[in-house]
Protein backbone atom coordinates (compact mmCIF):
# COMPACT_ATOMS: atom_id res chain seq x y z
CA UNK A 1 0.00 0.00 0.00
CA UNK A 2 1.74 2.93 -0.81
CA UNK A 3 2.03 6.15 1.86
CA UNK A 4 -0.86 8.54 1.83
CA UNK A 5 0.83 12.30 0.56
CA UNK A 6 1.12 15.18 3.68
CA UNK A 7 -0.33 18.30 2.50
CA UNK A 8 0.24 21.43 4.59
CA UNK A 9 -3.19 23.08 5.15
CA UNK A 10 -2.84 26.62 4.53
CA UNK A 11 0.81 26.52 4.75
CA UNK A 12 2.19 24.89 8.04
CA UNK A 13 -0.60 26.42 9.81
CA UNK A 14 0.37 24.93 13.48
CA UNK A 15 3.45 26.85 13.49
CA UNK A 16 2.86 30.22 11.10
CA UNK A 17 0.03 32.42 10.56
CA UNK A 18 -2.42 31.01 8.26
CA UNK A 19 -2.15 31.40 3.95
CA UNK A 20 1.09 33.50 4.49
CA UNK A 21 4.24 33.07 2.54
CA UNK A 22 6.14 32.11 6.11
CA UNK A 23 3.74 29.34 6.52
CA UNK A 24 3.65 27.95 2.57
CA UNK A 25 7.72 28.07 3.20
CA UNK A 26 7.52 26.70 6.43
CA UNK A 27 5.79 23.89 4.71
CA UNK A 28 8.28 23.17 2.23
CA UNK A 29 10.64 22.91 5.26
CA UNK A 30 8.56 20.10 6.50
CA UNK A 31 9.08 18.76 3.28
CA UNK A 32 5.04 18.41 2.85
CA UNK A 33 4.26 16.77 -0.46
CA UNK A 34 2.24 19.64 -1.31
CA UNK A 35 0.43 23.01 -0.04
CA UNK A 36 -3.63 23.85 0.49
CA UNK A 37 -4.22 27.21 0.08
CA UNK A 38 -7.70 29.52 -0.25
CA UNK A 39 -8.27 32.11 -2.83
CA UNK A 40 -10.43 35.18 -2.50
CA UNK A 41 -11.42 37.93 -5.18
CA UNK A 42 -10.60 41.56 -5.10
CA UNK A 43 -12.74 44.19 -5.78
CA UNK A 44 -11.07 44.60 -9.37
CA UNK A 45 -10.82 40.75 -10.27
CA UNK A 46 -7.60 39.90 -8.28
CA UNK A 47 -6.88 36.75 -6.76
CA UNK A 48 -5.50 36.88 -3.13
CA UNK A 49 -4.20 34.03 -0.78
CA UNK A 50 -7.03 34.52 2.69
CA UNK A 51 -9.39 32.11 3.88
CA UNK A 52 -12.18 34.18 5.33
CA UNK A 53 -14.08 36.81 3.48
CA UNK A 54 -13.27 39.32 5.59
CA UNK A 55 -9.58 40.30 7.21
CA UNK A 56 -8.76 41.44 10.33
CA UNK A 57 -7.22 44.24 10.60
CA UNK A 58 -6.37 45.43 14.63
CA UNK A 59 -9.49 43.58 15.24
CA UNK A 60 -11.78 45.39 12.32
CA UNK A 61 -13.20 43.25 9.49
CA UNK A 62 -12.26 44.53 6.44
CA UNK A 63 -14.53 42.77 3.28
CA UNK A 64 -11.81 41.86 0.88
CA UNK A 65 -14.35 41.94 -2.13
CA UNK A 66 -14.84 45.93 -1.18
CA UNK A 67 -10.86 46.15 -1.94
CA UNK A 68 -8.53 46.78 -5.15
CA UNK A 69 -5.03 44.42 -5.02
CA UNK A 70 -3.24 47.16 -4.10
CA UNK A 71 -5.36 47.93 -0.88
CA UNK A 72 -5.57 44.36 0.10
CA UNK A 73 -1.67 43.59 -0.01
CA UNK A 74 -0.88 46.78 2.53
CA UNK A 75 -3.27 45.12 5.12
CA UNK A 76 -1.27 44.29 8.37
CA UNK A 77 -2.45 40.87 9.30
CA UNK A 78 -1.65 39.09 12.79
CA UNK A 79 1.19 40.35 14.33
CA UNK A 80 1.49 43.21 11.83
CA UNK A 81 4.81 41.76 9.95
CA UNK A 82 2.43 39.63 7.75
CA UNK A 83 0.65 40.48 4.14
CA UNK A 84 -2.17 38.46 2.55
CA UNK A 85 -0.31 37.16 -0.57
CA UNK A 86 -1.20 37.89 -3.98
CA UNK A 87 -1.87 34.86 -6.71
CA UNK A 88 0.80 36.06 -8.32
CA UNK A 89 3.20 35.97 -5.56
CA UNK A 90 2.48 32.67 -4.15
CA UNK A 91 2.69 31.04 -8.15
CA UNK A 92 5.94 32.46 -7.68
CA UNK A 93 7.43 31.30 -5.25
CA UNK A 94 6.05 28.11 -5.76
CA UNK A 95 7.44 27.45 -9.28
CA UNK A 96 10.29 26.36 -7.92
CA UNK A 97 8.68 24.09 -5.30
CA UNK A 98 8.15 20.32 -6.08
CA UNK A 99 5.40 19.88 -4.19
CA UNK A 100 1.58 19.67 -5.40
CA UNK A 101 -0.57 23.10 -5.30
CA UNK A 102 -4.32 22.39 -3.93
CA UNK A 103 -6.44 25.65 -4.42
CA UNK A 104 -9.56 25.64 -2.53
CA UNK A 105 -11.29 28.73 -4.48
CA UNK A 106 -14.01 30.11 -2.42
CA UNK A 107 -15.32 32.80 -4.36
CA UNK A 108 -17.68 31.53 -7.07
CA UNK A 109 -17.09 34.94 -9.49
CA UNK A 110 -14.03 35.30 -11.50
CA UNK A 111 -13.60 32.26 -12.45
CA UNK A 112 -12.18 32.79 -15.91
CA UNK A 113 -9.85 35.43 -14.22
CA UNK A 114 -8.14 32.97 -12.26
CA UNK A 115 -8.16 30.03 -15.40
CA UNK A 116 -5.94 33.14 -17.16
CA UNK A 117 -3.65 33.59 -14.49
CA UNK A 118 -3.20 30.05 -13.99
CA UNK A 119 -2.57 29.21 -17.82
CA UNK A 120 1.47 29.54 -17.28
CA UNK A 121 1.88 27.27 -14.36
CA UNK A 122 -0.80 24.54 -15.10
CA UNK A 123 0.98 21.25 -14.25
CA UNK A 124 -0.18 17.83 -12.74
CA UNK A 125 0.93 19.40 -9.59
CA UNK A 126 -2.02 21.61 -9.61
CA UNK A 127 -5.31 20.82 -7.90
CA UNK A 128 -8.60 23.10 -8.12
CA UNK A 129 -11.23 22.20 -5.16
CA UNK A 130 -14.12 23.55 -3.95
CA UNK A 131 -17.39 23.33 -2.15
CA UNK A 132 -19.14 25.04 -4.75
CA UNK A 133 -20.01 22.41 -7.92
CA UNK A 134 -21.03 25.18 -10.19
CA UNK A 135 -17.43 26.28 -9.89
CA UNK A 136 -16.21 23.12 -10.95
CA UNK A 137 -18.33 22.63 -13.65
CA UNK A 138 -17.01 26.44 -14.74
CA UNK A 139 -13.54 24.95 -14.40
CA UNK A 140 -14.05 21.90 -16.49
CA UNK A 141 -16.15 23.79 -19.33
CA UNK A 142 -12.81 25.86 -19.37
CA UNK A 143 -9.92 24.23 -18.89
CA UNK A 144 -11.29 20.12 -18.71
CA UNK A 145 -7.79 18.57 -18.55
CA UNK A 146 -7.29 20.22 -15.13
CA UNK A 147 -7.88 18.27 -11.84
CA UNK A 148 -10.68 19.05 -9.88
CA UNK A 149 -12.07 18.03 -6.35
CA UNK A 150 -15.53 18.68 -4.54
CA UNK A 151 -14.67 19.38 -0.75
CA UNK A 152 -17.17 18.32 1.64
CA UNK A 153 -18.81 18.88 4.85
CA UNK A 154 -22.12 18.75 4.76
CA UNK A 155 -24.28 16.62 7.60
CA UNK A 156 -26.58 15.18 5.10
CA UNK A 157 -23.54 13.07 3.34
CA UNK A 158 -24.20 10.53 6.39
CA UNK A 159 -27.06 10.25 5.11
CA UNK A 160 -25.95 9.45 1.40
CA UNK A 161 -23.87 6.48 2.42
CA UNK A 162 -26.28 4.40 0.32
CA UNK A 163 -25.97 6.00 -2.26
CA UNK A 164 -22.20 6.98 -2.24
CA UNK A 165 -21.00 4.18 -4.53
CA UNK A 166 -23.26 5.05 -7.41
CA UNK A 167 -22.62 8.59 -7.08
CA UNK A 168 -18.73 8.67 -6.97
CA UNK A 169 -19.07 6.10 -9.88
CA UNK A 170 -21.27 8.68 -12.01
CA UNK A 171 -18.62 11.57 -11.41
CA UNK A 172 -16.01 10.07 -12.07
CA UNK A 173 -17.76 8.78 -15.58
CA UNK A 174 -18.97 11.92 -16.73
CA UNK A 175 -15.68 13.50 -15.99
CA UNK A 176 -16.97 16.10 -12.95
CA UNK A 177 -13.96 15.50 -10.45
CA UNK A 178 -11.08 13.54 -9.99
CA UNK A 179 -10.67 13.83 -6.21
CA UNK A 180 -12.92 13.84 -3.44
CA UNK A 181 -11.98 16.26 -0.42
CA UNK A 182 -13.29 14.96 2.53
CA UNK A 183 -13.80 15.79 6.37
CA UNK A 184 -11.99 13.51 8.73
CA UNK A 185 -15.66 12.73 10.61
CA UNK A 186 -16.82 11.15 7.15
CA UNK A 187 -13.96 8.66 5.78
CA UNK A 188 -15.54 5.23 5.90
CA UNK A 189 -13.88 1.96 4.80
CA UNK A 190 -16.49 1.41 2.08
CA UNK A 191 -15.97 5.13 1.10
CA UNK A 192 -12.34 4.52 0.14
CA UNK A 193 -13.60 1.09 -1.34
CA UNK A 194 -15.98 3.02 -3.52
CA UNK A 195 -13.46 5.77 -4.53
CA UNK A 196 -10.86 3.95 -5.74
CA UNK A 197 -13.31 1.57 -7.75
CA UNK A 198 -14.39 5.04 -9.49
CA UNK A 199 -10.90 5.79 -9.94
CA UNK A 200 -11.52 8.98 -7.51
CA UNK A 201 -8.66 9.90 -4.97
CA UNK A 202 -9.62 10.66 -1.50
CA UNK A 203 -7.87 13.17 0.56
CA UNK A 204 -8.60 13.75 4.21
CA UNK A 205 -9.11 17.45 5.86
CA UNK A 206 -7.81 18.23 8.53
CA UNK A 207 -6.21 15.69 10.38
CA UNK A 208 -3.45 16.48 13.34
CA UNK A 209 -4.23 13.54 15.49
CA UNK A 210 -1.51 11.21 15.49
CA UNK A 211 -3.93 8.38 15.94
CA UNK A 212 -6.45 9.19 12.78
CA UNK A 213 -2.89 10.12 10.69
CA UNK A 214 -1.83 6.52 11.31
CA UNK A 215 -5.57 4.40 11.11
CA UNK A 216 -6.26 6.55 7.75
CA UNK A 217 -2.93 6.28 6.38
CA UNK A 218 -4.11 1.86 7.32
CA UNK A 219 -7.33 2.76 5.29
CA UNK A 220 -5.23 3.64 1.95
CA UNK A 221 -6.75 7.35 2.06
CA UNK A 222 -4.40 9.00 -0.97
CA UNK A 223 -3.79 12.53 0.95
CA UNK A 224 -4.09 14.03 4.43
CA UNK A 225 -4.38 17.37 5.03
CA UNK A 226 -3.10 18.28 8.07
CA UNK A 227 -1.86 21.77 10.18
CA UNK A 228 1.23 20.12 11.16
CA UNK A 229 2.96 18.54 7.95
CA UNK A 230 6.27 18.01 10.32
CA UNK A 231 4.29 15.46 12.78
CA UNK A 232 2.09 13.73 9.81
CA UNK A 233 5.41 13.20 8.12
CA UNK A 234 7.18 11.69 11.40
CA UNK A 235 4.17 9.71 11.91
CA UNK A 236 3.53 8.60 7.79
CA UNK A 237 7.38 7.94 7.62
CA UNK A 238 7.22 5.37 10.84
CA UNK A 239 4.44 3.15 9.36
CA UNK A 240 5.11 -0.18 7.53
CA UNK A 241 2.41 -0.34 5.05
CA UNK A 242 3.52 -3.03 2.96
CA UNK A 243 2.68 -5.47 5.51
CA UNK A 244 -0.85 -4.98 4.39
CA UNK A 245 -0.14 -5.46 0.53
CA UNK A 246 2.15 -8.37 1.20
CA UNK A 247 -1.10 -9.68 3.67
CA UNK A 248 -3.12 -9.60 0.64
CA UNK A 249 -5.64 -6.94 2.12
Amino acid sequence: MTKPKIIAHRGSSATCLENTMAAFRQAAADRADGIEFDLRLSADRQWVVHHNPDALVGGVPMRLSRLTLAEIIQLPIGSGKERIPTLAEFLEWAGSQPGSLVFDIKDTDGIPELVSALAQHASPRIILSSFNRSVLRELRKLRPEWPRALIVDDPRWKMMQKLLSRWLVRSATDGEMTALHLHQRWITPSLITAAKSAGIEIAVWTVDDPARISMLSWLGVNSIITNDPALARQIVGGLNLSRVDSAGV
